[in-house]
């Protein structure tokens, strides 16, 4: 079979991988100390077997068969579709080691070069095994306050968002209403807390959710100026702060008189900014350069009253809303080169039934879901408020539990399926690919390590 291996992904860098490698005791030398040879191309390769059936990152992977040549030139190996870099090989023997994050997948064999590669797959599955750690990582648990300074030494009040740059800068939201001061910008970043804005008497009042533009150089700032329930006073509902600025510099871009603003979503192509509308249920386009240019677009299941976090793929071809008070997520189609939206339908979850069940679909049971975040692959991370657990949602719509224990609150790291949460209030995914998450209650930042 014919193959282009321009779409498989890498997984782990080589000096890392040599180094994991290099106890190995075997009878094959460093392939830097032998003439390589490559495959007879005019003959088809054997793929016999590989061991271990199972392993994590690191895993030194032991493929048999014959005709493999000894020029990694002309091989590569894929474990679920992620390149395992190979370190060793010979006629009938190739040593390879598993990559990161590779989950459970075929394993498989491309030989030859350019044009003329044939594919080769094993019959089972590697069975991947994932290691993963909860830590804390910002603030104090039980300790509520605002101190900056180091993370171990700094005091949260409630961390209500999460969002981290290119860079590996972790902005937050600390919860607050009105004018009071209690709500606050932040930001982590080498080992220190700093605050950049408080609530005021100025726009900056009531901060609920933050979304990038596409080059980052923009930071969106959703502001709940509903009056009705807050001492709020601003009718700016969507505010940014600016990288030049040193995000501080404040300053209002759309405005309306009791829009109860809990969701913001940026295109990652285009940098439309659009928002929720708790009151109206409507989610919303800013289409500028006026305070009040903003355009009215659909429902989610023609419901008002609805709490909603948004969050486009990394694609910008859906737009995922997450109805926190109605326990469920859906996900809406857009056109980029239109910019039209298609009709939502139901992602995970059922509409107004709350509760805690894995499976797909419909059938899944959400407790409270709030900000999503995805990483590389396109995976879903949702922490779930009243469930206290972090849920994996892939893009099909399979849910899985991440961390943390159903329905049960409280503090602790350790092992995901042993780590307790408390009213977990958003999550996002680090550079690194470790999930950090708003651990609200607990008045802590969270990190689950991955690998």
């Amino acid at each position: 079979m014919k193959f282009n291996l321009s779409n498989i992904k890498f997984g782990l860098s080589l000096f890392i991988v040599i180094s994991a490698f290099w106890g190995c005791d075997n009878k094959l030398a460093p392939m830097n100390q032998y003439q390589v040879t490559p495959p007879d191309l005019s003959k088809r390769s054997v793929f016999e077997s590989f061991s271990p059936d199972s392993g994590g990152i690191g895993t030194q992977l032991i493929i048999r068969g014959k005709n493999f040549g000894s020029d990694p030139e002309y091989v590569t190996v894929t474990v679920n579709n992620k390149i395992a870099p190979i370190v060793r090989m010979d006629d009938e023997m190739i040593y390879a080691i598993v990559p990161a994050r590779a989950d459970t997948g075929y394993v498989r064999l491309y030989i030859g070069k350019g044009d003329n590669v044939e594919e080769y797959a094993s019959d089972s599955k590697f069975r991947y095994q994932f290691k993963r750690n909860v830590t804390t990582m910002v603030g104090q648990q039980g300790m509520k306050g605002r101190d900056d300074g180091p993370y171990a030494a700094s005091k949260l009040q409630r961390t209500w968002f999460l969002l981290t740059d290119k860079d590996g800068t972790v902005f937050f939201i600390d919860e607050g209403r009105g004018t009071d001061k209690n709500g606050a910008l932040r930001r982590a970043r080498n080992g220190e807390v700093e605050t950049l804005v408080q609530c005021s008497t100025g726009p900056f009042q009531s901060p609920t959710a933050l979304a990038f533009s596409p080059n980052q150089d923009t930071l969106y700032i959703s502001n709940y100026c509903f009056t009705d329930e807050t001492n709020t006073r601003t009718d700016f509902n969507i505010l940014y702060v600016t990288r030049e600025g040193g995000f501080v510099d404040v300053r209002g871009l759309s405005r309306g008189t009791k829009i109860g603003t809990t969701g913001i979503a940026v295109h990652p192509k285009t940098g439309e900014v659009f928002f929720s509308n708790k009151g109206d249920g409507y989610i919303w386009r800013y289409v500028g350069p006026g305070f009040e240019d903003y355009e009215k677009l659909f429902q989610v299941n023609n419901a008002t009253s609805v709490e909603t976090r948004m969050m486009f793929n990394p694609e910008g071809t859906i737009l995922y809303v997450v109805v926190c008070n109605r326990h469920c997520i859906y996900k809406v189609p857009y056109d980029a080169t239109t910019r039209t939206f298609g009709i939502p339908s139901l992602f995970v979850g059922a509409w107004d039934e709350s509760g805690y069940m894995n499976g797909s679909g419909a059938t899944v049971r959400l407790n409270q879901p709030r900000q999503p975040a995805f990483d590389e692959d396109g995976n879903m991370f949702v922490p779930e408020k009243s469930a206290h657990i972090i849920r994996k949602i892939t893009p099909a719509g399979v849910a899985s539990l991440y961390a943390g224990i159903p329905e049960q609150s409280g503090f602790g790291d350790g092992l995901p399926e042993l780590a307790k949460f408390n009213s977990p209030e958003c999550v996002t995914v680090y550079p690194d690919n470790s999930v950090y998450v708003a651990d609200r209650e607990n008045h802590v930042i969270r990190r689950v390590t991955v690998e």
